[in-house]
């Protein structure tokens, strides 16, 4: 696209919109201002040209964003201190300092007495390279460093093979119900606009003059008018309920068929967690003197599990379709295709962030309505919801026909032999919820030493010279007090928050923890 500071991107609504969703993988905020020394000054012009050919570059090399500068971390607008040749030099950098050139969309615009820029970036052909620093590519909020071969192996790949970017030749506007993408994309910074011009700004739709329009399958897929088989045969979404811990056949078959989806994924993805949610149990926990309900999965970690398996399948694949498999002991998500590089089992299983997108025009969307954040880190935080309940992590595999998810509602203990409910936590005590039941004040609760969330409280005592003193206890205090690594202490802090013993306050390198406000 031709680049421009006059050109519209945003409105001041929509940017706000954009703002309040905050950061992500398509959405980046810099400061312009430097706050390290006693007074507010101008970040080095040396410097913001440099940045801003990283975070252009690594939007390229990815699936393209929006870098909106003059905005701190939180969302806020704090404008710049630049004259404005200076801010054309800056806005000249892509495509005089990346290679090859690069010429984004930009946009001025007030907000709050403040100057925001924004710039927007869209995918490129191959790999671009900023001069003197590699080649940047985005993972969630962060930038790490690819080779140019890992990020031309991709995009050739995704060329090659990718179902989605493809012009279904037989469908025109009127298979596609508009009403409904009108509805689903409500939810987007863009919202309001008319509903054709949101969908070619998400390059779901091609105009192709003289009210003609070209139809990707990634749009069929989400906003078909009816069925989505029509255009793939296995577009769709089963639900299977087994009695037991293992399939039987024949006369002792103990599999039923809940349900099967063939709805466009603009309504799939709600019906098909609204009907696993529905057949989840729950039970009662012990926690101090009263009973509280839990369900046997975290409810990020199963919901985790069932967007990837939408957003990231491959569609390539006309064999099948997705399944899910409610068992007794454990929960399986399996959907068609093989993992995308670079992520591996090995990557996966370590719980880190790591990102690729076989579906990029799909995952976008999703994103841009709140869906999924495409940050690379749900994966880590399934892990941690997972260990903050007690139970065993989640299970990855992969071949190249399928990935598949397992989430078990065994507590760590009882797969080592310690045979309590299978949906025991760390809060020690379960039992089955009852309509008629009320609390047991005088039920005897196992012993709280053994518990992850006593151990926890113990930790939180040693924290209190801490939370006196400063207020605030960070990230950073809790490695350094326990001596545990970045993850293992978030974990921690997020058991202590989920439990009401500490409240968070601010998002990413602003993040800490204080004590949870008194309630009346």
């Amino acid at each position: 696209m031709s680049s421009g500071v006059g050109c519209l991107i945003y409105s001041e609504d929509e940017l706000r919109r954009l703002l309040a969703g905050g950061e992500g993988q398509f959405v980046e905020f810099r400061s312009l201002w430097d706050h390290g020394g006693p007074r507010r000054r101008v970040v080095d012009r040396a410097a913001a040209r440099a940045m801003l050919a990283e975070a252009v570059a690594a939007f390229a090399n990815s699936d393209g964003g929006t870098l909106l500068l003059g905005v701190n971390d939180d969302g806020t607008p704090s404008g710049h201190g630049y004259p404005d040749e200076v801010v054309n030099r800056l806005l000249s950098v892509p495509a005089q300092r990346v290679t090859p050139p690069l010429r984004p969309r930009c946009q001025r615009i007030e907000l709050d007495g403040a100057e925001v820029i924004v710039v927007a970036v869209e995918p490129s052909a191959e790999a671009v390279m900023v001069e003197g620093n590699g080649f940047p590519y985005r993972v969630g909020d962060a930038v790490v460093r690819e080779t140019q071969e890992s990020i031309n192996h991709r995009k050739i790949g995704y060329r090659r093979s990718g179902f989605e970017q493809r012009i279904c030749l037989d469908a025109t506007l009127e298979d596609l119900d508009l009403g409904l993408a009108e509805q689903f994309l409500a939810r987007v910074a863009e919202a309001g606009r008319d509903v054709l011009d949101v969908l070619e700004r998400y390059r779901l739709v091609h105009h192709a003059g003289a009210q003609r329009w070209r139809i990707t399958n990634a749009a069929l897929l989400l906003f078909a008018r009816e069925s989505t088989l029509r255009w793939h045969p296995n577009a769709e979404a089963r639900v299977f309920r087994v009695d037991g811990t293992e399939r039987q056949h024949g006369g002792q078959r103990n599999v039923r068929r809940l349900a099967q989806f063939d709805w466009p994924l603009a309504r799939l993805i709600d019906g098909l967690a609204d009907l696993v949610g529905s057949h989840i149990r729950r039970s009662e926990v012990l926690r101090g003197l009263y009973f509280e309900d839990t369900p046997e999965y975290p409810d990020f970690a199963w919901q985790e599990a069932l967007v990837n398996a939408v957003a990231h399948r491959d569609y390539d694949d006309f064999g099948r379709g997705i399944e899910v498999w409610l068992y007794d002991d454990r929960m399986v998500v399996s959907s068609p295709g093989a993992l995308v590089p670079p992520v591996t089992l090995d990557r996966l299983r370590a719980g880190g962030i790591v990102h690729a997108s076989r579906n990029p025009l799909l995952v976008r969307v999703l994103s841009a309505a709140g869906i999924t954040r495409n940050e690379g880190e749900g994966v880590a935080r399934m892990f941690r919801e997972m260990d903050g309940m007690g139970l065993a992590p989640p299970e990855f595999g992969s071949d190249d026909d399928a990935c598949v998810v397992t989430l078990r509602n065994e507590s760590t203990q009882a797969r080592n032999g310690d045979q309590r409910h299978p949906s025991a936590d760390a809060a020690g005590m379960h039992r089955r919820l009852s309509a008629a039941d009320a609390p047991e004040a005088d039920a005897a609760p196992v012993p709280a030493a053994e518990t992850r969330l006593a151990q926890l409280r113990l930790h939180l005592l040693s924290l209190t010279p801490l939370l006196d003193g400063k207020g605030a206890v960070s990230n950073s205090d809790y490695r350094s007090i326990f001596g545990v690594d970045r993850r293992q202490a978030l974990a921690d802090l997020t058991t202590l928050t989920d439990a009401g013993l500490l409240e968070l306050r601010g998002t990413k390198r602003g993040a800490h923890y204080v004590r949870p406000t008194p309630r009346p």
